[in-house]
């Protein structure tokens, strides 16, 4: 059985350079991403994780049940650019998130620790929204170069008077430490810069009955009033040490766990055990995308750009122009004041039958080219086509665009950010407000 980063980028190489690579990336099965030796809890109830590499790591696309391994190279000649044949699975992972709960690694997301009077005021300049919050908040925000674009995507936790961590994409961690670096002014004080990737794995759980799996697995205090939103302690689950944040990148209650490799199996296992009369799922990356446009969040390098700002990525709460100076904060305040001229949007397209979009595609309004697609997910919620496209601001919910998908006009609508109500706005439930 071919297993290891060095199989699973031979069997992507392939299709990986191809504009089109994130939907269209062939999968191996091998092993967890948690730690490299590690077998995948999956695969003893009979599903096994379809897996890419990301940054040397190998990620969960999806779980095929009843297969417990697959030789790299498949030949994705078989469904070429019509609908993958995971189509109908990930629809499954998609629907255990959204409506029971469901459980994934994300051991891959980037982790920079930084300690030192130094941080708080590093932070403070590269990023838009307020860091100077009490330990154990969590913040999300954008790293910001002096135009106001955006560098990265991140999340801050304030572990500390003087330590934070920054929680970053797979694939960004070396250019935001470097970017971190770049920015260091003697005047800040000492700070130290470290990643930390490999020092923690990472489990997310979410879904309405979250909250109930992990009330099962723990004695701390996990309810709505005994651990917000955006709020990040230690608990402990059967037994074991975690550091748990209350964030999501689904939409739906629930928790990021932190917790060392060595015991990394053990929770995931008791978690898997717990949830099981709730209906608990494995679930991959792919169900993530879909999952997290229907909430309308964004992803960094492909939505988000050193060519965006935030306020045209409607991150415009992100920005806390109160704090004080931060990198951009003269550009977007003229911005603002001028008036944005383009605003991503999300569209939904077609009708309920499933295209083949995968971002670059052009967007038409009244015969003209007004954008391209940048995000691309089938909505299993909504049961739409969802794309993200920067359109002129005039465009808003409600306008009708066409979509060139290869080579066909396809009708279009703009919708509102998020098709669903967020966690943070309703506890658990998924409304629509977009259909």
């Amino acid at each position: 059985m071919p297993t290891g980063p060095g199989a699973s980028a031979r069997s992507t190489a392939t299709i990986a350079m191809s504009p089109s690579w994130r939907k269209r990336r062939t999968a191996i099965t091998t092993f967890f991403a948690i730690p490299t030796t590690r077998t995948s809890g999956a695969g003893r109830d009979g599903r096994a994780p379809c897996t890419t590499a990301k940054h040397g790591w190998e990620r969960p696309e999806h779980f095929e049940p009843g297969r417990p391994w697959r030789r790299a190279g498949a030949d994705q000649r078989q469904f070429g650019w019509t609908r993958p044949p995971w189509f109908a699975l990930q629809a499954e992972e998609h629907r255990a998130f959204r409506e029971r709960v469901g459980i994934i690694d994300m051991t891959s997301f980037g982790k920079i620790e930084l300690d030192g009077p130094g941080a708080l005021p590093l932070l403070e300049r590269v990023t838009g929204n307020l860091i100077a919050r009490p330990v154990g908040s969590v913040v999300y925000t954008q790293l910001l170069d002096r135009r106001g674009g955006i560098a990265g995507d991140v999340t801050t936790t304030r572990l500390g008077p003087h330590r934070f961590r920054l929680v970053t994409g797979a694939g960004y961690v070396n250019s935001d430490l470097g970017w971190l670096h770049l920015q260091r002014r003697e005047e800040d004080g000492p700070v130290d810069l470290r990643e930390t990737t490999e020092e923690l794995c990472v489990i997310g759980i979410w879904g309405p009955h979250a909250r109930q799996v992990l009330e099962g697995m723990t004695e701390d205090d996990v309810s709505e009033d005994g651990f917000p939103f955006m709020q990040a302690r230690d608990i402990r689950i059967a037994g074991f040490d975690v550091f748990a944040q209350r964030v999501t990148y689904v939409g739906e209650l629930g928790w990021e766990f932190y917790l060392e490799p060595g015991v990394a199996v053990q929770v995931w296992d008791r978690l898997m055990a717990g949830g099981r009369t709730f209906g608990i799922r494995p679930g991959g990356y792919r169900a993530l995308d879909s999952l997290r446009m229907e909430k309308g969040y964004r992803y960094y390098g492909t939505d988000l750009t050193l060519l965006d700002n935030p306020l045209e990525a409607g991150l415009g709460f992100c920005v806390r122009f109160d704090k004080g100076n931060f990198n951009g904060r003269d550009a977007l305040l003229a911005a603002k004041a001028a008036g944005i001229m383009r605003r991503l949007r999300t569209l939904l397209v077609g009708d309920r039958e499933y295209l083949s979009i995968y971002g670059g595609e052009a967007v038409y309004a009244d015969g003209a080219i007004v954008g391209r697609l940048r995000s691309c997910a089938y909505g299993f919620t909504v049961g739409r086509n969802i794309a993200y496209s920067y359109l002129p601001v005039g465009l808003g919910p409600g306008t009708r665009v066409e979509v060139d998908v290869f080579g066909r006009r396809v009708p279009a609508e703009v919708s509102t950010d998020a098709l669903l109500k967020r966690e943070q706005l309703v506890g658990h439930d998924a409304k629509h407000v977009a259909s």
